[in-house]
This record gives structure tokens, C-alpha cells and sequence, in this order.
């Protein structure tokens, strides 16, 4: 069904806002090329998929309009799926699913934990596309942090999986369509985020089945470094060494070739990689350019 999951290790999922209120990087304005040529550059830099949102989901930001979603998002999705990209598209609205799910996209990536049913059975009309299925106690919009919501936090995510994945079964969407994002930061506190990360392989265990983890510069981030959103991709990348074995994961990511970086340095220190002993870094990449031949 799909190429773009590695079974050796991770796999990196970009990030492209297409509204111009984005927690992380926000803007004053959207331009659609200039958005596309951020995706492609994405894939350049190791991106094996993109995925393209429209709607923040800052709880003090108003909820976007469908009609303006789409008419952000389809012109993107298109041209990418025209370049052989591997789409994914967040959105928990039908009308935005229906309408990308038609311009190609492969992933509907819905963070409300299945606020809308119907989004489901549009993802299985479409035989090729994936749903991710992310743990949200909360609806779209709220800010859902209570220290005493969890006797057992990943527990509750273990059961939430279960439950959905046979709502979604009835809904015509088998399991091996899905991807389970355990909802970094989403209805949970940042102590109770760090709780369901350490306990990956409890998750791994339950099911045998992809998981996606959006750890860029989320707010357990921000707690444990003091540090405003856009200052977090060192953190990020810290976050990125613990799943970064992982065969079937997603590691959704801003800063891509950040992330490509660390993992080419890993993989030739780990042995997995080499380097010839004839390779010698590009002049082009020096400090300073060589002196010319015959100078001091």
C-alpha cells in the first residue's frame, strides 16, 4: 500500500502550515508557491512525506473555515502528489478530507481522536489512503491539561486505541490502514507527555501497527528547556535519538534537514553507514575558499 514507511528505522514527516497563524512559525501572510517550495525543499532534505496544515490548533485562534481550508490546501496537495510526494493532510473536517482525499492525498492525519465519524468512512472509500488515529481526550480547540486526568496515562492510551480501532473497523477501515499517534502534548500535560513517551514499547507491544510521533517543538519541550517554540529543534532532536530505531515511525518534524543531519551523522557513527577514504569535503563548503594556486 505504501513505500514511504522505513522498516529499519525511522521516518521523517515534514510540517507545512498553510495559515499564517501557526504556533511555530507564524507569518503575516500565506503564499501558496512559497509554501509548495518549502515542501519540496522539505523533501530534498530526507522527508519521505509532507504534511500540510491550514488550521492552527492554538486553543485562542478561531476554528478556519472549510471552504478556506480546501482552497489552501488542494492546489498544494496536488502539485506535490504530481511530484510523487506522499501527502498527508491534518484536518478532523469531512469537507477538507473529502476534498484532499480527491486531489491525492495518501494520509488524513485527524489530531481530534475522531470528533467526526464520517471523516473515517471518506479515508475508506479511498483503498490506497492511511488514517491516523491520535489519542485526544479533548475536542479540537481545548486546552486539556489536568494532573489527576490519568491514574495510568498511557494505559488510557492503550484503551483508547483499542476501542476506536473497532469503532473504525465498523466504519469499513480496517486496522492496517490506520497509524496510532499516542497525541504528543494533546490532552495531556507535559508530565504526562513525557509518561507515553518513555513507555513507547508499551504501546509497540499492544499493536502491531505504525505509529506517527509529532514531537517538534511541542510544550514538553518548552518545559524542559525554557525555551519559546521556534528555539526547540535541539530538544527535538533529542527527542528524535529516542524513537530513532524504530522501524514503521513517523517522526513528524519542522526543521527536516536538521533532522536528515543528525540522522546521516548517527547512522555512519553507528557503522551503518560509511564514508570512502577518497572523500574529501567539497571546496565549496569550506570556511574560506583555498588560496589560488601558487599563493601564500
Amino acid at each position: 500500500m505504501t513505500t514511504w514507511l522505513s522498516d529499519t528505522g525511522a521516518t521523517l514527516m515534514g510540517i507545512v502550515n498553510v495559515n499564517p497563524d501557526s504556533f511555530s512559525d507564524p507569518r503575516s501572510d500565506v503564499d501558496l508557491q512559497e509554501r509548495l517550495a518549502v515542501a519540496r525543499r522539505q523533501v530534498a532534505d530526507g522527508a519521505s512525506v509532507v504534511d500540510l496544515g491550514a488550521q492552527s490548533a492554538a486553543t485562542h485562534l478561531p476554528v478556519v473555515d472549510p471552504e478556506a481550508e480546501v482552497e489552501r490546501l488542494v492546489p498544494i496537495v496536488e502539485a506535490l502528489v504530481a511530484d510523487g510526494v506522499a501527502v498527508s493532510v491534518d484536518t478532523y473536517k469531512p469537507a477538507v478530507a473529502a476534498a484532499v482525499l480527491a486531489a491525492g492525498a495518501d494520509i488524513v492525519n485527524d489530531y481530534s481522536g475522531v470528533e467526526h465519524p464520517e471523516i473515517v468512512s471518506l479515508v475508506a472509500d479511498h483503498p490506497d489512503a492511511r488514517y491516523v488515529l491520535t489519542h485526544n481526550r479533548g475536542r479540537p480547540k481545548q486546552r486539556l491539561t489536568e494532573p489527576a486526568l490519568y491514574d495510568d496515562v498511557t494505559g488510557d492510551v492503550i484503551t483508547f486505541f483499542e476501542s476506536r480501532l473497532d469503532d473504525l473497523d465498523e466504519l469499513g477501515l480496517p486496522a492496517e490502514r490506520v497509524v496510532l499517534d499516542p497525541g504528543v502534548d494533546l490532552s495531556k500535560t507535559p508530565s504526562q507527555t513525557l509518561a507515553v513517551m518513555r513507555e513507547v514499547d508499551r504501546i509497540a507491544s499492544a499493536f502491531d501497527l505504525p505509529q506517527l510521533w509529532a514531537i517538534s517543538r511541542k510544550d514538553v519541550l518548552g518545559v524542559a528547556t525554557g525555551r519559546p517554540p521556534a528555539q526547540r529543534d535541539p530538544a527535538t532532536l533529542a527527542v528524535l535519538e529516542w524513537f530513532a530505531d524504530r522501524p514503521d515511525t513517523l517522526l513528524r518534524v519542522h526543521d527536516v534537514a536538521g533532522a536528515g543531519d543528525y540522522l546521516a551523522m548517527r547512522s555512519l557513527l553507528h557503522g551503518r553507514a560509511d564514508l570512502a577514504s577518497t572523500t574529501m569535503l567539497d571546496p565549496r563548503l569550506y570556511r574560506q575558499a583555498p588560496p589560488a594556486s601558487g599563493g601564500a
